[in-house]
């Protein structure tokens, strides 16, 4: 949640004092005729956010994929919004939160492989091959 606060703070200074006219040139006059300037998190197409995104299952081998999973294609949107600018103080805290997904990625990396060499997750594989 910490990302998007961020996330939605950049919006909101990119927004700041922004005429009318570039608002609707911006193609956001639907999000203000409903949100004004303030923020209202939603994805690329609109769709707003809500805690159905956050996937659990209470296996930790599971669920740890799911976070290296996430954290990745966070790591990607970051890398798709700093290729959208060259305003360095838009590109300095997307750069932060690209490498903080970059740790994120790796120390869940550490916890899996210290789960699966103690054994979790083998109980139903059929596969044996972790």
């Amino acid at each position: 949640m910490a990302h998007m606060e961020m996330i939605s703070a950049m919006v909101y200074q990119l927004m700041e004092g922004a005429t009318i006219e570039e608002i609707k040139a911006a193609g956001l006059e639907g999000h203000y005729t409903e949100h004004g300037r303030a923020l209202y998190p939603v994805n690329a197409q609109g769709v707003p956010f809500k805690v159905d995104y956050f996937a659990v299952t209470g296996d930790p081998i599971a669920d740890l994929a799911e976070d290296m999973a996430a954290e990745q294609k966070a790591r990607a949107v970051y890398e798709n919004l700093m290729d959208l600018t060259d305003n360095p103080e838009i590109l300095a805290p997307l750069s932060f939160l690209r490498q903080r997904e970059i740790v994120h990625y790796q120390r869940f990396l550490e916890l899996y492989n210290y789960y699966l060499e103690k054994g979790y997750g083998k109980k139903d594989c059929k596969l044996n091959n972790w």
